[in-house]
């Protein structure tokens, strides 16, 4: 198994366990009763590591931002892929974005992301603070390869890897506008898409509605 699906798998296990452990007996009733969501998000690029960005190890920042916009919908109780990860998974969603990139070495640069995310909603302190904790994987298409993924690095490619982390947090007293923090993240996961692209990792916040 190479470093990146051990890295990946051990991430969803700790976490999930974690969260499932504590959410234990809860219902995610919040993503079933507004099953629909967009969102906003900011983010600047920073020539990091993954595991240094998510341990916020040193950051060093790259001279670009991203802006996204998100589309989100939860799945039913009763679809296969739902019922297949619960109860460590509480909530899955099928989504997808478009980023744009810009950047000092670049011209403008358009992504496109489609993914799933399966997501903790049902934490202990919710009625103090509306919190969710997600996981994303799936796959991202850029227009041209940005400046990051191309420093010292051949045989780039612009169809790649794409994971996401994110918390957000709410009122309780109205728990569908969110704010979210967020890694988005791009790369030929240590050489499944047979890329030389070094990975790209994004880091921000944005604004979540959830909808009927």
């Amino acid at each position: 198994m190479s470093c990146y699906h051990t890295i990946k798998r051990g991430l969803i296990i700790l976490w999930g366990s974690f969260i499932s452990f504590t959410a234990m007996g809860a219902t995610p009733s919040l993503y079933d009763q507004h099953p629909w969501s967009v969102l906003y998000y900011y983010g600047f690029t920073v020539n990091n590591s993954l595991l240094q960005v998510l341990s916020l190890q040193d950051l060093d920042r790259w001279p670009e931002h991203i802006q996204s916009v998100e589309v989100a919908h939860t799945l039913s109780e009763d679809n296969f892929l739902r019922r297949l990860v619960n109860p460590i998974v509480g909530v899955v969603q099928l989504a997808g974005n478009v980023t744009v990139r810009d950047g000092d070495n670049e011209h403008t640069i358009y992504e496109f992301d489609p993914y799933v995310i399966f997501r903790w909603a049902n934490l202990p302190w919710n009625q103090y603070v509306n919190t969710s904790f997600a996981f994303a994987e799936g796959v991202s298409y850029a227009t041209s390869v940005p400046a990051i993924e191309k420093d010292d690095n051949d045989n780039t490619k612009r169809f790649l890897n794409y994971l996401m982390f994110e918390a957000t947090f709410a009122l309780p007293s109205y728990p569908q506008l969110q704010l979210a923090a967020r890694v988005h993240h791009r790369s030929g996961a240590y050489g499944l898409y047979h890329a030389g692209n070094s990975g790209s990792n994004d880091i921000g916040i944005g604004i979540s509605y959830l909808f009927d």
